[in-house]
């Protein structure tokens, strides 16, 4: 987890991933903070000859030996920028490649890095607690508290 962590830093993404799971037994959602803001995204190691039998009609390129699948909700915005973000550096780190089932095509790094650029162009910056704080105050039922 530290060196994917360290990718991250590496590409300057302010994305900060929980390091309490061994990155070998990742297995669902792995909490991560993006801007000091708690998000994260579902995180599975896969079999990759399995995956790439089941695709025969993709072209992988080359028979891989690592699979590491990244899902997300699609309503939360922040799931989709930290994966797109860990996804990219840790393509990169290990000159891995992206398969965004979402288009159907295969990214390397530096194709993803454009991804994450336009996501991050693309999508609002919602401050959910100020959202909150606004409905309640409409509401008349004071501010938000975490619990």
């Amino acid at each position: 987890m530290a060196e994917w962590q360290a990718a991250i830093d590496a590409e300057a993404y302010p994305l900060k991933l929980d390091d309490v799971t061994p990155f070998e037994k990742l297995e669902g959602f792995l909490s991560a903070h993006l801007r000091g803001e708690l998000t994260g995204f579902e995180c599975y190691h896969g079999d990759a000859d399995k995956l790439i039998r089941n695709n025969s009609d993709l072209n992988f390129g080359h028979a891989w030996k690592y699979v590491l699948a990244f899902r997300w909700v699609g309503s939360k915005v922040n799931e989709l920028r930290a994966a797109w973000m860990a996804g990219t550096a840790y393509a990169h780190a290990t000159d891995g490649i992206i398969f965004d089932d979402q288009e159907g095509k295969f990214r390397n790094a530096i194709e993803a890095r454009d991804v994450v650029r336009d996501v991050e162009r693309d999508m609002p910056n919602i401050d959910h607690k100020a959202l909150v704080d606004k409905v309640l105050r409409d509401l008349k039922l004071g501010p938000y508290r975490e619990s």
